[in-house]
């Protein structure tokens, strides 16, 4: 697993004994934790504020994905690697490695103008 890639995890959900697999982008690997992003198919019906968090991946058959996906750039999820189960989905391209840099940029200038 390597940063870029995305992969199929196995999320718990606090509140009841259960769970399901999610799509998620790898921010970054370290030798004791993961990085990653959500991606979701959920959009249109997300509020302006959230939608302006989410990537639209342009390359999204390529990268393994069966719908149209976003990145949801809200928050990071920290995982441990250890015992960590996980299905390979694909690799985002370069054209949405670079954009999505630039939208994290543009998203990290909005919210400083934001707080001022």
């Amino acid at each position: 697993m390597r940063t870029n890639d995305l992969v199929s995890l196995y999320v718990s959900f606090v509140e009841t004994n259960s769970g399901k697999s999610r799509p998620v982008l790898i921010r970054r690997v370290s030798e004791q934790t993961i990085e990653a992003f959500k991606i979701t198919r959920q959009y249109e019906k997300k509020s302006a504020y959230i939608k302006q968090q989410y990537y639209p991946i342009q390359d999204w058959q390529s990268a393994g994905l069966k719908k149209p996906s976003w990145v949801d750039l809200g928050n990071i999820y920290r995982f441990p690697k250890a015992g960590l189960n996980f299905k390979e989905i694909g690799h985002l391209s370069k054209l949405d490695q670079n954009k999505i840099s630039d939208f994290m940029l543009d998203l990290k200038s909005k919210r400083i103008r934001v707080k001022r």
